[in-house]
């Protein structure tokens, strides 16, 4: 049975809303408050699946009411309809750009109430429905990519420990082998952990609607020289420097610093781990229009036009041809990050003939 919370401080108008609603061939379970802070607390102990609420009201009008439930993560995602006889466009405006989602002029028919209650209704179920949807494809696709991920490099660490024990009867440069796999994997899984954790971050942040949160808008100089040691640091875990050819300018760009050099890591690495050695990779960075332009370009494998609509968190092809480490976490992260800040990805490759991706973000100068 759906719950709904009536916020009213006219009597007759909230018993006119409670008595439609329980008297509707749909069985609402309806609770109902005569002013805002008691309408609050209400919400707060039942978490109903649907709020309809009058703005001008004592104790807390209806704005405040919004600004408290959106600001909590319990009750964030409640539908609200504001309810009020000032349906102006103004009004309606400022409702909106608080988080309602929608707004009922007075008067109104009992039709009109429970065409919008029943609506609001439905698209809530229908975008539950489509977030476990896809809740349940990302558990498929972790059960089926990351206990392989977790595995290579903890079975490397534990190996390569083991053989350490008998060091004694190991030559220098052997040892030297083996400690230089034991870092390798040990910075594998904790490259692996951080990017899953911060994934998940962004995904919750997301979902709670707190993206201003993880994604501050402020200032970054970025410079050619921090690019290129970025650059440098991962196609040295490659031993691809010398693959590596650059035409590079500096901008400020509205974006976190951490976020920028996720960015420009993933995108390297992405481009060292799916072209062969020898091969050339070429990073060039642009500034036009406020629009700061990334690309880079390799002579990898590639990818169909299919593989590119699928590129996403946990998605990874052909692993039964191809030796891929990672669980398809990079790409989707920079998309991820990219959108947040109002920038945009593109993809193109050619299976056999190698992959160029170019991201755009806002930049203030050169």
């Amino acid at each position: 049975m759906k719950k709904i919370l009536v916020i009213e401080d006219e009597k007759n108008i909230r018993n006119r809303i409670v008595d439609t609603l329980e008297l509707s061939d749909e069985p609402y379970q309806v609770f109902a408050a005569q002013h805002g802070r008691e309408g609050l607390e209400t919400a707060r102990r039942e978490l109903p699946d649907l709020i309809i609420s009058d703005v001008m009201m004592p104790e807390m009008d209806g704005y405040e009411v919004l600004k408290a439930l959106r600001a909590d993560e319990l009750t964030m995602t409640i539908p609200f309809i504001f309810l009020s006889a000032k349906a102006d466009v103004a009004h309606i405006r400022e409702g909106m750009n608080l988080g309602a989602d929608d707004y009922l002029p007075k008067p109104f028919s009992i039709d009109e109430l429970l065409r919008v209650v029943s609506t609001r209704l439905h698209r809530q179920e229908t975008q539950e429905r489509r977030s476990q949807q896809e809740l349940d494809t990302v558990r498929l696709r972790i059960a089926s990519s990351l206990p392989h991920e977790f595995r290579t490099p903890l079975s490397g660490l534990i190996g390569f420990s083991e053989m350490l024990r008998a060091y004694k009867n190991l030559d220098d440069e052997t040892i030297t082998m083996m400690l230089d796999q034991i870092r390798s994997n040990a910075e594998r899984l904790q490259r692996l952990v951080e990017n899953f954790l911060l994934f998940a971050q962004i995904e919750v942040a997301t979902l709670r609607q707190q993206a201003k949160q993880i994604f501050p808008s402020d200032d970054i100089v970025l410079t050619t020289d921090l690019i290129e040691e970025r650059i440098s640091t991962i196609a040295a875990k490659y031993k691809r420097q010398s693959d590596i050819q650059s035409s590079l300018v500096g901008a400020t760009l509205i974006i976190t610093a951490t976020y920028i050099r996720k960015i420009l890591e993933e995108l390297v690495d992405n481009a060292c781990k799916f072209s062969p050695e020898g091969t050339p990779i070429v990073m060039t960075t642009s500034c036009t229009d406020n629009i700061y332009t990334i690309s880079i370009s390799d002579k990898g494998r590639g990818m169909t036009e299919e593989e590119i609509k699928l590129v996403d968190v946990y998605v990874q092809f052909e692993r039964e041809v191809y030796e891929q480490q990672g669980i398809g976490l990079g790409l989707a992260l920079v998309k991820r990050i990219v959108q947040a800040y109002n920038g945009a990805v593109d993809i193109q490759s050619l299976p056999g003939d190698g992959t160029t991706i170019t991201v755009q973000l806002p930049c203030k100068s050169l």
